[in-house]
């Protein structure tokens, strides 16, 4: 099998939306507004289907269910470019759901469903990676079952390639030493919850704390508005947030900018100048409403950076 410039191993699962005022406390009976099925995936097609839309010769690996939500996302992936062969299909579970809650000024919170992905077996990710062996960066998270995940990257690694991890929904049970994965995506609160120090407010000083535990060499950390900083080895950078004044959706603007901080990686650019440019995708992608479309081809990507940065 061909070579891969990116394989993508995390969950497909389709998002139905609703829109909000506040968020719910216990016990409160919350009424929404146009709750809608939207065109919003689980993190593993999000990430592939925006490598995909840039160019990446980019495999995704993953399972779903025999119904439409699993024929939805084979569509999706499809459409970007992005090969398929190892989304597996199955009658043994349906496909994940979510439910996005969105705020008036575009802030979100997300409730999970089960995934499908709890079906997929160490095995099938193996198997998967030696067909493509050779293939360039590994990227993964916990929307699949965490030792499934942990067990790509080591597999990958062994084989060669450069490996990212994306450890959300952070798990309850200890990830172990990472020193396998080569970038370590994060977000602050995500970086305070690992630390157990809600009081932390320096990104440096909670990235040191993250890769002291972990063994990681290169920590990378979405800060919101603030935009994001980076430990790279002993080196800390930090890149400013791109304002846009029509933000529609924030929902997978993480995902967004980390495809795109790959993409770049994969494209020869140091890391400071990969955020960046993955900064202002992020920024594009805020302004569009669902995730699946928000991800543009990067002849609009250029256009929009032309224009606005």
């Amino acid at each position: 099998m061909e070579k891969k410039d990116v394989i993508v191993l995390n969950s497909h699962g389709v998002g139905q939306y609703a829109y909000t005022d506040h968020m719910p406390k216990w016990g409160e009976t919350l009424s929404v507004k146009k709750w809608h099925v939207a065109e919003d995936g689980g993190k593993g097609t999000n990430v592939a289907v925006a490598l995909g839309r840039l160019g990446l010769k980019t495999a995704y690996i993953g399972k779903v269910g025999n119904d439409p939500w699993g024929d939805l996302g084979e569509k999706w992936l499809e459409d970007a470019g992005v090969d398929h062969t190892f989304m597996y299909r199955t009658d043994e579970v349906s496909t994940g759901t979510g439910l996005i809650l969105l705020g008036p000024d575009g802030q979100n919170a997300i409730i999970d469903g089960d995934s499908s992905s709890v079906a997929l077996k160490e095995e099938e990710v193996i198997q998967a990676l030696d067909e493509m062996k050779g293939s360039q960066y590994f990227v993964t998270g916990f929307e699949v079952p965490m030792k499934i995940a942990l067990s790509g990257a080591k597999h990958a690694k062994e084989l060669g390639m450069i490996t990212a991890l994306n450890p959300s929904p952070l798990p309850e049970e200890d990830m172990g030493r990472l020193d396998y994965v080569d970038y370590l995506f994060i977000n602050e609160v995500e970086a305070k919850y690992i630390c157990q120090d809600d009081d932390e407010k320096d990104p440096k000083e909670l990235m040191n704390k993250v890769r002291e535990k972990y063994g990681v060499q290169n920590v990378i950390m979405t800060l919101g508005g603030d935009g994001s900083a980076a430990l790279c080895k002993d080196e800390y950078m930090e890149v400013a947030s791109v304002k846009v004044e029509n933000v529609v959706n924030t929902a997978g603007a993480g995902d967004g900018f980390m495809a795109a901080v790959i993409a770049n990686l994969v494209w020869g650019k140091e890391l400071k100048e990969a955020m960046e440019w993955a900064s202002k995708y992020a920024a594009l992608s805020v302004t569009i409403d669902g995730t699946i479309p928000a991800y543009r081809p990067l002849e609009e990507v250029e256009a929009f950076i032309s224009r606005c940065c």
